[in-house]
């Protein structure tokens, strides 16, 4: 069996009607769908379905296109082959930058050492995908060099929470998920949402500081692509979570591999090439989507 959810946010699309985004896919692709649960909640409003037939690779992108397109009444399609459930254990993977927060951190940390273009220049082009996020994140963190940490509380005033993010981690805090972040980040800014929201495991780079000041150099090893996936997969084992249960949230070309580890991986308002290797899409919807989605299913 296969799980088809529409959502879309009240907000953005007050005339939406999953009835209509059900029917619309139907008569484009031509697939039989079943009603399981529907409603509407924090914001967003849904529909979760089933499919009884095969639906192909080819085919799931074709839909997932024409919702990102707009097509299917502007909002956003995930199809699944399995869905995580509230009522068994799990646990929920996310980005840092511009997926928990809407900043891109060493941006604003920039901005405030009078570096912001140069730095920002280099962050787009790794988030597209078009450079190596560990040479990027060398190249930015040295222009960093001799600024002081002081920045760091400037930028965690103007850390903004992405939408739907204080109502997914209720959601899951209350079935007992665990709770992770794995980014390219600093650890210096995760700390303020590991302390509202008390994470179960934080994976990110630490600016490394000398009396007071940037080294332009990164502690430890970097965590890149590769060391996020790592983070999942250690969340899972020290958890004993299966893989269908986890849920993994990004925007970035580095967050496509953490993504596949997960049971349902999301590029959440993602760049163009993110969104086309990524196993599912929200580009309509905010984070409170997939507390909806969990809550149908569960």
């Amino acid at each position: 069996m296969t799980y088809v959810f529409f959502s879309a946010m009240n907000e953005l699309n007050p005339s939406y009607r999953s009835e209509d985004a059900k029917s619309t896919l139907t008569k484009r692709h031509g697939l039989k769908l079943k009603d399981l649960n529907y409603g509407s909640m924090f914001g967003a409003k849904g529909m979760l379905c089933s499919c009884d037939e095969e639906v192909l690779p080819e085919k799931r992108r074709e839909i997932v296109a024409d919702a990102e397109e707009g097509k299917i009444c502007g909002g956003d399609v995930m199809i699944s082959d399995h869905l995580p459930s509230l009522l068994k254990p799990g646990a929920l993977v996310m980005d840092m930058d511009m997926t928990t927060v809407q900043i891109e951190g060493i941006d604003e940390i920039a901005r405030r050492l009078g570096v912001y273009e140069q730095v920002a220049a280099i962050t787009s082009e790794a988030m597209h995908g078009n450079l190596d996020f560990a040479t990027s994140l060398k190249r930015r963190v040295a222009m960093l060099k001799g600024g002081s940490v002081a920045v760091l509380n400037d930028v965690k005033k103007i850390m903004t929470e992405t939408k739907g993010l204080k109502e997914l981690m209720e959601v899951v805090s209350l079935a007992g998920w665990k709770k992770a972040v794995c980014s390219g980040g600093f650890t210096q800014l995760i700390e303020v949402i590991d302390k509202k929201y008390g994470l179960d495991l934080i994976k990110a780079n630490t600016l490394a500081v000398l009396d007071g000041r940037f080294t332009g150099e990164v502690a430890g090893a970097i965590v890149d692509a590769e060391a996020k996936r790592c983070g999942v997969l250690e969340i899972m084992e020290r958890y004993s979570i299966p893989k269908e249960q986890v849920i993994v949230i990004g925007d970035g070309a580095n967050d496509l591999k953490m993504m596949q580890a997960g049971g349902l991986g999301i590029a959440y308002w993602a760049k163009p090439k993110v969104r086309a290797q990524a196993p599912q899409v929200l580009s309509h919807s905010f984070l409170s989507a997939v507390a909806l989605l969990l809550k149908l299913n569960s």
